[in-house]
């Protein structure tokens, strides 16, 4: 099974659809950096604090 990463890795002429500076090389060294465990941790984190900033706007909303 392909993550999404990988499928867009896949595609032809895929550095046409990134940011300008941006290289799969530079995306690589950022995918290769974490563990899946530790991206999992890191994104359960952010999506927490995500979901505390909604709750309190709608405290404060009313």
């Amino acid at each position: 099974m392909m993550t999404p990463y990988d499928k867009l890795k896949s595609i032809e002429n895929a550095q046409n659809y990134l940011k300008p500076g941006i290289t799969f090389e530079i995306l690589d060294k950022f995918a290769l950096s974490q563990t899946d465990d530790q991206a999992t941790e890191q994104l359960q984190k952010e999506r927490s604090k995500l979901f505390k900033t909604i709750h309190e706007r709608d405290l404060k909303i009313g």
